[in-house]
C-alpha cells in the first residue's frame, strides 16, 4: 500500500526494527525519530517538506568557504539536536546567506564586513538578529575545525539593527470582532481562529492537533518549539467552534487533501481570511499575542498566563502580552497617594476646559 507520506520509505534495520526515511532528490535525507503516523512524525515530515533544496553544485564546496562551514554545521550536534521545525527555519536562513556568500572564505568575514551585512538589513531587524546568532554558531565550528584562528570571533564586535516594532501585530478587540463577523461558525478560518485565540498556542502546534489532544475538554500537548507541556481547558467559545467544525478525520484542521497544513499553506489560508475581513495587517501569530493580552487584562499573574501560553520566561510572556500599563492599578495607586477625590479626574478636567 502506498504511503500517505510522499518520499517516505520504510526498511528494517540490523536489529529488525522498522524504521522510516525521508528521501527526496535534491533534498537532505532524514531518519524519523517519532513512531510512524503520530503527530510528532507528521511534524518531522512537514519540516522535511518545507526545507529548501540546496543550490545546484552546493556539494562542490571550496575548503574553508562559507559553504564548507555551513555543511559542517549541518552535521554538528549543535544543529542535529534541534527540533525539526527549528532546523527548517535555520536551514532557510543559512541557505539564503550561502546563495550570496557561499564561495567566500570564512576568514574574510571580519567584524567590519558582518556589520555591513547587519546595516544592509535594517529594514528586517528580526531577520538580522537571527542571522547574527547563526553566524556565531558558524564561527564556533570554524574555530574548532581550524578554518579560522582560535581567537577569531568577529561576531561579538557587531550589533544587529534595533527593532522599532514589536513584531507581529497584536490583534485588538475590535479586530477580533470584525473577523468573527466575517467568518461565522462552521467555517475553516473561524475554526483556525478559535484554536489560535482561545487555545493560545502557536500555529506550528495548532496545525497538528489531533482529536485525542482535546479529549476530556482540555488541550494537552507538548509544544514543538520549547518542549513545554501544556494542559489548557477548552473554554466555551472554542467548544462552540469545535462543535461547528469542520473537523478533519485525524487532525482538527486538515487541508483539502485531508492532510496537515504546511506552514506556508496555513499562513496563506489565515492571511486570505484576514484580508477578506478587512484586516490585511493581521496574522495568525498575532492571535497568540491577543490571547496573552487578554490574560494580562484579566489580571492573571505571569505564572498563570505562562501556564496557558507555555512561555518559559516572564520576559517573553510580557513581550507577547504587551506592556501598555494598567489604568485601574494606576488609579488605585494615585488615589492612595493623593486622595480618592482625584482618582478619576477626567470629568473635572473636562469641565475646567469649557
Amino acid at each position: 500500500m502506498k504511503s500517505r507520506f510522499e518520499f517516505v520509505t520504510s526498511f528494517a534495520d540490523r536489529h529488525g526494527k522498522r524504521r522510516y526515511r525521508f528521501r527526496r532528490k535534491g533534498f537532505p535525507s532524514h531518519y524519523f525519530k517519532a513512531p510512524y503516523g503520530t503527530k510528532e512524525f507528521a511534524r518531522e515530515y512537514a519540516a522535511c517538506m518545507e526545507a529548501e533544496a540546496p543550490a545546484i553544485g552546493a556539494e562542490r564546496v571550496r575548503p574553508g568557504s562559507v559553504s564548507d562551514v555551513i555543511a559542517r554545521y549541518y552535521s554538528d550536534s549543535a544543529f542535529l539536536d534541534l527540533r525539526p521545525a527549528t532546523q527548517a527555519v535555520y536551514r532557510g536562513v543559512l541557505e539564503r546567506f550561502r546563495s550570496t556568500f557561499g564561495n567566500d572564505p570564512m576568514r574574510d568575514f571580519d567584524a567590519q564586513r558582518i556589520q555591513r551585512v547587519m546595516n544592509a538589513m535594517r529594514h528586517k531587524p528580526h531577520a538580522a538578529t537571527r542571522l547574527r546568532k547563526l553566524l556565531a554558531q558558524l564561527f564556533i565550528v570554524a574555530r574548532r575545525e581550524r578554518i579560522v584562528p582560535g581567537t577569531f570571533d568577529p561576531v561579538k564586535d557587531t550589533r544587529p539593527p534595533k527593532a522599532e516594532s514589536e513584531g507581529y501585530h497584536r490583534w485588538t478587540e475590535d479586530e477580533l470582532s470584525l473577523f468573527e463577523a466575517k467568518h461565522p461558525l462552521g467555517t475553516k478560518p473561524r475554526l483556525a481562529f478559535a484554536l489560535l485565540l482561545y487555545g493560545a498556542q502557536r500555529s506550528g502546534d495548532v496545525r497538528f492537533l489531533t482529536h485525542s489532544a482535546i479529549a476530556g475538554g482540555r488541550i494537552r500537548l507538548k509544544q514543538s518549539k520549547t518542549s513545554n507541556a501544556v494542559d489548557v481547558p477548552v473554554v466555551e467559545p472554542l467548544r462552540e467552534a469545535l462543535e461547528a467544525g469542520p473537523l478533519g478525520n485525524l487532525l482538527l484542521l486538515e487541508n483539502k487533501d485531508g492532510k496537515a497544513f504546511s506552514a506556508k499553506g496555513f499562513y496563506n489560508m489565515t492571511k486570505r481570511a484576514c484580508i477578506a475581513a478587512g484586516l490585511p495587517h493581521c496574522s495568525a501569530h498575532g492571535l497568540r499575542k491577543a490571547a496573552a493580552r487578554r490574560l494580562r487584562d484579566a489580571d492573571c499573574s505571569d505564572e498563570e498566563g505562562m501556564a496557558i501560553t507555555g512561555h518559559k520566561t516572564v520576559r517573553e510572556f510580557r513581550r507577547y502580552a504587551g506592556d501598555t500599563g494598567n489604568a485601574a492599578r494606576a488609579d488605585s495607586a494615585m488615589a492612595k497617594a493623593y486622595g480618592k477625590e482625584m482618582s478619576n479626574p477626567a470629568e473635572k478636567l473636562d469641565n475646567a476646559s469649557r
